[in-house]
């Protein structure tokens, strides 16, 4: 099982999606027009009728985690993990239950080990959802090998089949990854087939999961539907990572995915059925922006070796996908230790005067504000510095439309001739024939001392820079190169590579400024599914509460216990506890959540956004009888008004330290952490100030 587990690490959030705009995918107005008569006003929906009968009745709870409890660490620690779920008020933990763990040797069948699992997992209350996953040695991938796979599953599922009443069939398999092969909906359809009515031969009345996709990919899904597949599971289920959901266009789009995938399902399947969140999570590197840091430094020192003349300006643009998470505190993670910097919207950005603001920073990542592409470009003939990092500079085009909201282009066009306006040239192995893949890195000779910490070590170049756009006066200083590659293909095949990964473009013709590029992905922040500490349990409160006030019945979060045996790699922190079982802020926040909105609590009508497009509320009926609301701002601290109707039970905010509020009108700053309030017939009004 360690070797597995391994396995799952090297591979899972390596995957990428940059940005909470990967894999969406386009969906009907039909399908639409059907979730809106059939969700309502997205109240729950119902859970499967095979929860009620004779067997270990599972638990109603919408609250879960995933623990790798199959094996490594958190099998050793299993006792105390599974102690401190059940104190968190979660009640279910997805676990692997793969077949190269089960079937070792080949026809020799070991459960001891998930045994132990179920056992201790039943003395604790929590319920196992187990995935039914991957390949062994002698039979890869498994949907190639059918009877040895289906021996599997039968011997799995009778094994269990009175304890554990749920079995999820596969794991992110739109990823080459885990599926094994090229992913193929209509393959992973017939797949599903075999493997549902193997198990309801063993009992009718268990209940078949759909592997959960990674991301939001609505057309996978709807190919397997269009191949029939919505015939062979009871519970829809996604993993839909991304940044936090700190802006109101953030909420609405993770919103709007939940949608699409209900309204898919209504729309094949001719009938709800419930959809599961099986996992989602931040990872909270400690490291996290530390390259980042590194490179703008090195840069600033190369090219302001007495301090920057002015502002470094930085974008926070409650409007603008790619900067939603970045607040002060994500932004002093990335730039030199006391730097004079100013958080701005891109309207503002895109007029800076260089004079004042001789830096301009936009959010790590490959999107570019293409709305502003002309002013940005002033900027920099101007004298104004720029500084893109974390990937491809300009690859994907983002644009406003008139109402405000930014999207990208379903056919977004891409680098090519954008950078080219810029005098910046970029390879890669997809656009220009011959440059490799991945190759090692190190630093440039003569690099600047403030990047002599940078982690060459851990970390690839996929994407390459050139000063082929270039004119007369201008110059182009690498920062980091390749290591020991040579070009794949082509006339130039078997020759050295040395394109850099990272450098300054120097500008000193008709233009005046300089553009400074790092096009290595490793340590990208902003708009990916990862934060500093103290963010994880405000995004996963919000989360959680969001997605079961629309249309979601239960929502594992990813994972419970952190790894933490690697700085940088962000599989190693995702954890909601440390790896010591220390609580990070996730596990607070979820603690705080469960004790606001108990298993059991039924929702008042409302997706939590408000007619005040920067507040948030939502409200729920508590099992004993109690009304409690979650309220928070969406665009950093904001005052309001709030009228209470009687002296609260009590009111805590997101990670349960408590508040005091009076009866009556009271003054009170609201901000992206959430504040509960909970009392018998409390109503409660918010209005800004």
């Amino acid at each position: 099982m360690q070797k597995m587990y391994n396995s799952r690490l090297r591979f899972r959030r390596k995957r990428i999606f940059n940005s909470q705009f990967a894999l969406h995918s386009k969906i009907s107005l039909l399908s639409i027009f059907l979730l809106l008569l059939t969700l309502g006003a997205h109240l729950p929906l119902p859970h499967a009728a095979a929860e009620e009968g004779a067997f270990r009745k599972p638990s109603a709870s919408p609250y879960g985690t995933c623990s790798h409890l199959g094996g490594g660490q958190e099998h050793d620690a299993m006792p105390r993990n599974l102690t401190l779920m059940r104190e968190a008020g979660i009640e279910w933990a997805r676990a692997d239950f793969s077949w190269s763990g089960i079937e070792r040797p080949q026809g020799t069948w070991n459960f001891e080990h998930l045994d132990r699992v179920v056992k201790n997992a039943e003395e604790q209350g929590i319920h196992i959802l187990p995935i039914l996953d991957y390949s062994t040695a002698w039979a890869a991938p498994s949907y190639k090998n059918p009877e040895l796979w289906l021996e599997y599953v039968r011997r799995t599922v009778t094994h269990f089949k009175d304890r554990i009443r749920y079995w999820e069939v596969w794991n992110e398999q739109n990823l080459r990854n885990f599926w094994g092969d090229a992913p193929d909906p209509e393959e992973y359809a017939k797949f599903l087939r075999k493997t549902y009515l193997t198990i309801k031969e063993i009992d009718p009345e268990l209940v078949v999961v759909y592997g959960g996709l990674a991301g939001v990919p609505a057309e996978f899904y709807e190919k397997s539907l269009q191949a029939g597949a919505g015939e062979f599971f009871d519970v829809m289920n996604i993993h839909p990572y991304r940044g936090g959901l700190v802006s109101r266009q953030a909420i609405e789009r993770f919103l709007g995915d939940i949608q699409k995938f209900n309204a898919l399902t209504f729309q094949y399947c001719g009938k709800n059925k419930p959809l599961w969140i099986t996992e989602m999570g931040w990872a909270t590197p400690p490291v996290l922006g530390q390259n980042s840091r590194l490179f703008i430094s090195s840069v600033l020192e190369r090219l302001f070796p007495n301090g920057v003349p002015g502002k470094i300006a930085v974008i926070s643009d409650g409007q603008y996908p790619p900067s939603f998470a970045l607040n002060h505190a994500m932004w002093e993670k990335m730039l030199p230790e006391n730097a004079d910097f100013e958080l701005m919207p891109l309207d503002t950005a895109a007029a800076l005067d260089p004079q004042t603001f001789p830096v301009l920073i936009l959010p790590p990542g490959e999107d570019f504000p293409v709305t502003y592409a002309d002013e940005l470009r002033n900027y920099v003939k101007n004298g104004g510095t720029l500084i893109l990092h974390g990937g491809v500079p300009f690859y994907y085009q983002m644009v406003r439309d008139s109402d405000g909201k930014w999207s990208r282009p379903e056919k977004s066009p891409f680098t090519g001739s954008l950078s080219r306006t810029f005098r910046v040239r970029v390879l890669t192995w997809w656009t220009d024939k011959g440059t490799p893949e991945f190759t090692p890195i190190e630093l440039a000779p003569n690099a600047p001392v403030a990047l002599a910490k940078y982690q060459v070590e851990k970390l690839k170049g996929s994407r390459f820079l050139s000063d082929s756009e270039l004119q007369e006066g201008d110059t182009f200083e690498p920062l980091i190169l390749p290591k020991d590659a040579q070009w794949t293909d082509g006339p130039a095949k078997g020759t050295k590579f040395d394109a850099p990964c990272a450098g300054i473009y120097r500008f000193a013709s008709d233009w005046k400024g300089n553009i400074a590029v790092n096009a290595i992905l490793g340590d990208s922040l902003g708009n990916t599914n990862r934060c500093v500490e103290e963010n994880q349990g405000t995004y996963l409160a919000q989360s959680i509460l969001l997605a079961l006030a629309n249309g979601v019945d239960r929502y594992f979060s990813y994972e419970f216990q952190a790894v933490e045996r690697d700085d940088v790699d962000p599989e190693h922190h995702f954890g909601i506890m440390h790896a010591d079982l220390t609580p990070k802020t996730g596990y607070l926040a979820y603690q705080a959540l469960t004790k606001a909105r108990p298993a059991g609590s039924m929702n008042f009508p409302g997706t939590g956004l408000t007619a005040d497009p920067e507040l948030c509320l939502l409200s729920w009926k508590r099992p004993d009888g109690l009304t409690a609301y979650a309220l928070w701002s969406t665009s950093g601290t904001k005052e309001y008004s709030l009228s209470l109707s009687e002296v609260p039970h009590c009111a805590f905010d997101v990670h349960g330290q408590g508040i005091e509020l009076q009866k009556g009108v009271q003054k009170w700053t609201l901000s992206e952490k959430i504040l509960y309030v909970i009392g018998k017939d409390l109503k409660l009004n918010v209005q800004p100030n």
